[in-house]
């Protein structure tokens, strides 16, 4: 009990009279309010009022609101599809056909595909093909031709009887001759200098002279075997686990992975030393980064003379989560391991604490400039979730399992696991789209005594949406508490009260456009909690 005397004092005016009133101090009055801060997802023991333990459609773009999100807009005529990527336009994977802005221009192997531009080309992996942007043709990157008779001088080889070599090989290809029984040192690696229909000029002193007129010479520009690969710089760089090796193509030739001559255009082979099979490679600012589940090999320089590595113990690219990487304004974001983790340069950042210890896999990521949208495996369920980059705030979208995300301009298409190809955010909310918010449980007590909450909220809700609140109080089974209905006028107010309880928690399901513009907690105080 605090004496009348010990309490600061207001005046107030009575019946002419001015008398000095004690006021109580603000913790001593039986209400308080506060204002509870909507947040995202919150999946670990560190809650607050206001993390979300669950969500379907909602967005955080106008954070601190939580809207629903905006619409998909289902893409024809694909169907079926099982890649996709977008350069100028779409370009999708449909069976055996590729297509470029819905039209087949080539057959290519059916599956799951990585991509990387370099110059005209667009490389096709583990095809090993390339589509040409120009031509709209779809090439080989290897190249590989069989013959019986050639005569060589030091430095050319004439052949007789073979196909056209200008339709396979180009001055600068680095090939491997083999089949020469007459004079078996002519089987060696060489850079053609020239090539016409039947001749291939090469440096000086190249060849012994001599004639072959065995069935079986063979001429070959190879092309690695790559688990992985990226763009950087105008370079195909890629890696193999087998091998614990890394690749970078000629300077704007990704056919072309075995040129030697000590020039800044050469292509570059390094092998490493450290154990585990690589993850990923991406590009990041002007280098590439390869990386591992525990390692990080970073490779800085601009030509093979200056290239060097720095290998980095750190928390690395998760298994079969290649697809995760994407970079939002310089800085990387990934799933590493034990969580989503954001790069710039430094020490990874973990951006997925309220995760708490779920385990998600086969992580698959997209951007549209300001948003990483994720999909994950949470054991048997697929899980999309968006992460707010300038906020901080993750959300819940739905169940979709996403196979390849595509970005044109701002526009950011998604292929699912059903092979139907959607623009995101391609439409305002549709009027018969379902959405929900479950709030993380709220504790009713306060400075040691028991509270009961009463709850005003706030909501834009258009006509022909509508909103349901229920509440739940010690586990028990969720009650409707009220629901609201869109109105002409622009935001709507509700009030609710919750029932005696130690926490409650408030779930909010609806029907079309909303956005929950706030909600205030008022508590009102009773008896010392026992």
């Amino acid at each position: 009990m605090v004496a009348a005397e010990q309490l600061p004092c207001v005046w107030r005016k009575c019946a002419g009279d001015v008398m000095r009133m004690p006021e109580l101090p603000y913790d001593l009055r039986p209400n308080k309010v506060d204002i509870v801060q909507m947040r995202g997802i919150n999946w670990s023991d560190a809650l607050k009022d206001g993390d979300l333990r669950d969500s379907l459609n909602v967005s955080a773009r106008r954070w601190p609101y939580i809207t629903t999100r905006k619409g998909r807009v289902k893409k024809d005529p694909y169907k079926n599809a099982t890649a996709m990527t977008a350069w100028g336009k779409l370009v999708v994977v449909q069976g055996t056909s590729l297509l470029y802005d819905g039209k087949k221009i080539g057959t290519v192997t059916a599956g799951q595909k990585q991509f990387a531009v370099i110059n005209t080309k667009m490389v096709i992996w583990p095809d090993k093909v390339y589509l040409d942007i120009n031509s709209k043709k779809i090439k080989p990157l290897a190249a590989t031709v069989t013959g019986s008779k050639a005569k060589f001088t030091k430095n050319k080889m004439t052949v007789s009887g073979w196909t056209d070599l200008t339709t396979l090989f180009k001055a600068g290809d680095g090939v491997t001759l083999s089949g020469c029984v007459t004079q078996s040192a002519n089987n060696k690696d060489f850079v053609i200098k020239a090539v016409t229909a039947k001749e291939i000029t090469v440096a000086d002193n190249t060849f012994t002279e001599a004639t072959e007129t065995s069935t079986s010479i063979k001429i070959e520009r190879k092309i690695p075997d790559l688990d992985f690969i990226c763009e950087s710089e105008n370079r195909l760089w890629g890696c193999n686990s087998t091998t614990q090796t890394l690749y970078a193509s000629a300077l704007g030739d990704p056919t072309n992975f075995y040129v030697y001559e000590g020039l800044s255009t050469d292509s570059y082979t390094l092998a490493v030393g450290t154990d585990g099979k690589f993850t990923g490679c991406c590009k990041l600012s002007s280098s590439v980064l390869f990386w591992k589940e525990t390692k990080l090999h970073k490779m800085l320089g601009g030509y093979p003379a200056e290239y060097s590595m720095y290998t980095y113990e750190l928390e690395g690219l998760q298994d079969g989560c290649h697809k995760s990487q994407q970079v939002i304004n310089d800085t990387l974001f990934y799933k590493g391991p034990h969580g989503v983790y954001a790069y710039s340069g430094g020490t990874p950042t973990l951006i997925s604490e309220n995760f708490g210890e779920k385990v998600f896999s086969d992580a698959v990521a997209g951007n549209d400039g300001d948003r990483y949208y994720l999909s994950v495996k949470d054991g048997d369920t697929s899980r999309l979730m968006v992460y707010e980059t300038k906020t901080g705030i993750w959300v819940l979208e739905d169940e979709t399992k996403v196979v390849d995300f595509a970005r044109l301009g701002r526009q950011l298409y998604m292929l699912d696991d059903s092979g139907n190809i959607y623009l995101l955010d391609g439409e305002e909310t549709p009027q018969t789209q379902m959405w929900m918010v479950q709030f993380a449980p709220m504790y009713e007590t306060l400075n040691g005594k028991k509270a009961y909450s009463r709850m005003l909220m706030r909501v834009e809700l258009p006509v022909g949406s509508y909103v349901i609140v229920k509440m739940r109080c010690d586990g028990k089974p969720w009650k409707e508490c009220g629901r609201l209905i869109g109105r002409e006028v622009n935001v709507t107010r509700m009030r609710f009260a919750a029932n005696r309880c130690d926490k409650f928690e408030l779930r909010l399901e609806g029907k079309g456009p909303c956005a929950v513009l706030g909600i205030s907690r008022e508590f009102i105080l009773g008896s010392d909690v026992t």
